[in-house]
């Protein structure tokens, strides 16, 4: 798998390829899951989340087999991003992930208008990650956008945005804030977002 490292602000996200493992049919069975989750009403329905999010179930061990294939590229991912950046936090060699959640977005312009799309993080999540299913037209318009986190996002400030190319997951720090770049197309973008919770290992 191929690794990219951004730097951030004072941080980092990493950018891992797994083409060489999710095929395109891996894809379309993934929005046809989506699709069949959002049709039977496993998205969550309320104003703190965007529609349409599903339910927190594609990591879950009951899950189809595809998403399951995707956990495994999510874990590794995960990793890599410890491996690009060694300092990123103290006992980091000791560091034991102790499980996974993630769920899918289905949004297109029309739809993304009619909504808020707050900034927001994944804390207490140790690591967060973006998988880009489907991304129509500019990648770049269709990614996510970080905020430096020195200040919060309320005042403005700095913005970098990173470009959603399909087949890879961005790997970035849960407490990291961010939000989707809205797409500027009516044909579906898919993205899944995951979190990894972690302990130092040894410890209670």
């Amino acid at each position: 798998m191929k690794v990219e490292t951004y730097n951030l602000f004072p941080t980092t996200a990493v950018r891992t390829d797994c083409s060489d493992f999710i095929y395109p049919q891996d894809h379309q069975d993934m929005m046809d899951s989506t699709d069949m989750l959002i049709e039977n009403g496993v998205y969550t329905d309320n104003e703190l989340t965007p529609k349409y999010q599903t339910s927190l179930v594609i990591f879950q061990n009951d899950a189809p087999a595809v998403w399951q294939k995707l956990k495994r590229t999510f874990v590794r991912a995960c990793e890599n991003y410890l491996e690009a950046t060694p300092q990123f936090c103290s006992q980091q060699k000791s560091i034991e992930f102790t499980g996974c959640s993630a769920w899918v977005y289905k949004s297109w312009k029309s739809m993304e208008e009619g909504q808020q799309n707050p900034w927001h993080h994944h804390n207490p999540a140790f690591l967060s990650g973006v998988y880009y299913i489907k991304v129509p037209g500019d990648p770049a318009v269709g990614g996510t956008e970080f905020h430096d986190p020195r200040t919060a996002p309320a005042l403005g400030s700095q913005f970098q945005s990173i470009a959603g190319h399909e087949y890879s997951w961005i790997i970035f720090p849960g407490w990291l804030s961010h939000k989707s770049v809205l797409p500027d197309s009516e044909e579906p973008r898919y993205v899944v977002a995951a979190n990894m919770y972690a302990k130092v290992n040894g410890a209670s």
